[in-house]
């Protein structure tokens, strides 16, 4: 655990507050690269080469029939499926509302437009390792198919041979069309280029660990990707008032993501940070996965010190965080403040586990930083625009001087030339 007061610092240096979560890609790209370089060369062969590495695959095809999604499903307790189900209804109640509308309007100069078209094919990659993500499946192919993406591929690696029931049972019951239990770089790269099995994509969604991320970095002047992401990782603001045990619950569960995780508690009141830290202590010594716990904890578990919540919503705002809880008194009152965020969760009872499984809103979200500039995974992400425009005569006539002048001004006369041949009385 590491302890900062940075009260009398409104400029704080977040890199060094938070040392562990500069992400190094170097060693990854150059694993990621050779592999993609022989899937790109070698298809089919190349990958089920990566596949019995990595992957423990046994031979056959990539492929997992439909007929085995469905067995999955009747394999796994009721609960647990009824529990995905809700899951997927409640994803879709919020993603439905996510609208992206076509429009049209004409004035003197002609009718302009804009048509609003869904992806042909998209790939999701969903991770293995050392955990089982289903929930990823449900929140990756939800938005895709309400924007209309016609064909959902899923890539996901087969832990000891073969894919988790519970991975393919929430592919069945979310509709994709194609699974292949493979991972990994080479998996990236089936899917944005292609194999003689597997046929390419225009997009991959979904997080991976260093190699996938160095994969889909490597991939994506050729095949569109959602973002790079790095270490799961949670900041809380809170005040006095917060329960110090739930906030040492919240950061355990993110840090049991991975041992590059990391959990950021900043609050202006010492006592509680203080009460958090002996919490989490205590909590982490008889904890699942304690051993991935303890060692993210080493570096990730950060409490912050601030003078007050304005300057901790400051600091939360340059951090960016993937997850951002509010646990105050008044969480809506900060939520105002909020600029740069991937997913915001108010009050001290809405932990981040909600969103990760049921509340609706998706898990699949920017960190690193990129929340400045990137926004969850949403129905937008499945989506492109295509402008268009019918000029009439007038309209011809009125802006083909705009064109001209503009154009001669940067230097381009053919473009000036073209707009001015069409007006009514051509060039002059």
């Amino acid at each position: 655990m590491r302890f900062h007061d940075a009260s009398g610092d409104d400029e704080v240096n977040i890199r060094a507050l938070f040392t562990g979560r500069v992400l190094s890609l170097g060693r990854a790209i150059s694993q990621a690269r050779p592999i993609i370089q022989a899937v790109r060369r070698g298809g089919d062969s190349a990958v089920a080469t990566m596949a019995m590495k990595f992957d423990g695959f046994a031979g056959g095809s990539f492929a997992v029939p439909k007929k085995k999604l469905a067995a999955a499903e009747s394999r796994l307790p009721r609960p647990l499926i009824s529990s995905l189900k809700e899951s997927l209804r409640r994803v879709k109640q919020y993603h439905s509302r996510q609208t992206l509308k076509p429009f049209e309007f004409r004035d003197s100069c002609g009718t302009f437009g804009q048509k609003v078209v869904p992806l042909d094919r998209v790939g999701i990659y969903a991770p293995g390792g050392t955990a089982s993500y289903a929930s990823t499946v449900l929140m990756a192919s939800v938005p895709a198919r309400i924007a209309g993406v016609r064909e959902i591929a899923l890539a996901t690696p087969a832990r000891g041979g073969a894919v988790d029931d519970v991975v393919l049972a929430a592919a069945h019951i979310s509709g994709i069309d194609e699974v292949y239990s493979i991972g990994g770089a080479h998996a990236i790269a089936a899917m944005a280029y292609g194999t003689e099995s597997v046929r390419a994509v225009d997009k991959i969604v979904g997080p991976g660990g260093p190699v996938v991320t160095a994969a889909k970095l490597l991939v994506r002047d050729d095949c569109d990707i959602d973002f790079l992401a790095g270490p799961s990782e949670v900041m809380i603001i809170a005040d006095g008032s917060a329960n110090p045990e739930l906030i040492a619950l919240e950061m355990i569960a993110q840090l049991e993501h991975d041992v590059q995780s990391i959990a950021v508690t900043v609050s202006p009141s010492e006592a509680l940070l203080r009460r958090s830290a002996e919490a989490l202590t205590t909590l982490m010594s008889d904890v699942g996965r304690k051993a991935i716990v303890r060692s993210a904890a080493k570096d990730g578990a950060q409490f912050v010190k601030t003078r007050s919540l304005r300057q901790a919503m400051a600091l939360s705002n340059r951090f960016a965080p993937e997850h951002l809880l509010i646990a105050t008194k008044e969480p809506e009152r900060q939520l105002r403040t909020v600029r740069n965020a991937g997913s915001v969760f108010l009050g001290e009872e809405s932990s981040v586990a909600f969103g990760d499984y049921c509340a609706g809103t998706n898990h699949i979200l920017p960190t690193m930083g990129v929340a400045r500039t990137k926004s969850s995974l949403s129905v937008y992400d499945f989506l492109k625009t295509i402008p268009y425009q019918s000029l009439t005569r007038r309209g011809v006539d009125r802006l083909a001087p705009v064109v001209g002048t503009i154009a001669r001004a940067e230097d381009l006369p053919n473009h000036a030339t073209a707009a001015e041949a069409r007006r009514s009385g051509g060039s002059e």
